[in-house]
């Protein structure tokens, strides 16, 4: 499904001014794959951001088809291509862009940038993001074995929640996976971590994907799972850890297996 030429030029038409240096378009649309119901996901690329926070992402309707609108400046782009957690969906939305407009040729500089981008050089700085994330979510682990200890439903599935995005994300960012979309991310992290792995079947059950048994309090199963999923995250990373990071992590670690949850 494509979009008519005179639906775009209306788009551009509605969000050009003396202070926009492009306009571009990512997403489904931008890929081929759109469908029925696929939103046109527009990026204008501006010198100075507005003061009005709700000019930096909208959404409106035009021609019954829904349209999402950030504003953000080349600057901002740039340094999304030396962040690894920026990166991972940086480098492949600004290469598959569609760049509709482009006054000075600053956009089409962004996209070659994004096309010679080389994860090696950014792999230290995604070893330092993995380390940090798996010291912080330490205390997501503590929630954990707090909450299935107090029988508190609440606290745990809160803390599965941020669990399942953090290992994730972990997971994704240390591997330098680069994210072509959303839609396929947890797709993506479980083919990188193996289909059969531990990794994947914790990481299924702990975000519902797989059912709990039925003679098991669901909550409790889920919270288990997100226990092993920071577990088999952790575990191939911790020796290459900082010391600052490596006795957090491993005390955690220690708590788990201490609780009686097998890993």
């Amino acid at each position: 499904m494509s979009l008519p030429d005179s639906f775009l030029q209306s788009i551009i038409h509605s969000l050009d001014s003396l202070d926009v240096v492009g306009v571009t378009m990512s997403g489904s649309f931008a890929r081929n794959q759109a469908g029925r119901y696929s939103d046109v996901d527009i990026q204008r690329y501006v010198h100075v951001l507005p003061e009005s926070r709700y000019e930096h992402y909208m959404l409106q309707y035009v021609q019954d088809r829904l349209v999402s609108v950030k504003t953000l400046t080349v600057e901002e782009a740039q340094k999304s291509l030396t962040r690894p957690d920026k990166a991972i969906w940086a480098i492949p939305g600004l290469r598959q862009m569609n760049i509709l407009l482009d006054k000075e040729g600053i956009l089409a500089g962004l996209k070659r940038a994004a096309e010679r981008a080389d994860w090696s050089r950014l792999q230290p700085a995604a070893d330092e993001f993995a380390a940090d994330e798996l010291m912080g979510y330490a205390e997501e682990v503590h929630k954990l074995l707090d909450g299935l200890e107090q029988d508190s439903e609440s606290k745990v599935l809160y803390a599965v929640w941020g669990m399942v995005d953090g290992m994730a994300r972990t997971l994704a960012v240390q591997r330098g996976l680069l994210i072509l979309s959303e839609n396929e991310f947890f797709q993506m992290v479980q083919d990188s971590a193996g289909r059969a792995s531990d990794w994947t079947r914790s990481f299924r059950i702990a975000a519902g994907m797989d059912p709990a048994p039925l003679s098991q309090s669901p909550y409790r199963v889920r919270g288990e799972a997100a226990l092993r999923l920071y577990a088999y995250t952790a575990r191939p990373l911790l020796e290459s850890l900082p010391e600052r990071y490596r006795k957090i992590v491993a005390t955690a670690l220690k708590l788990i297996q201490e609780s009686g949850i097998r890993v």
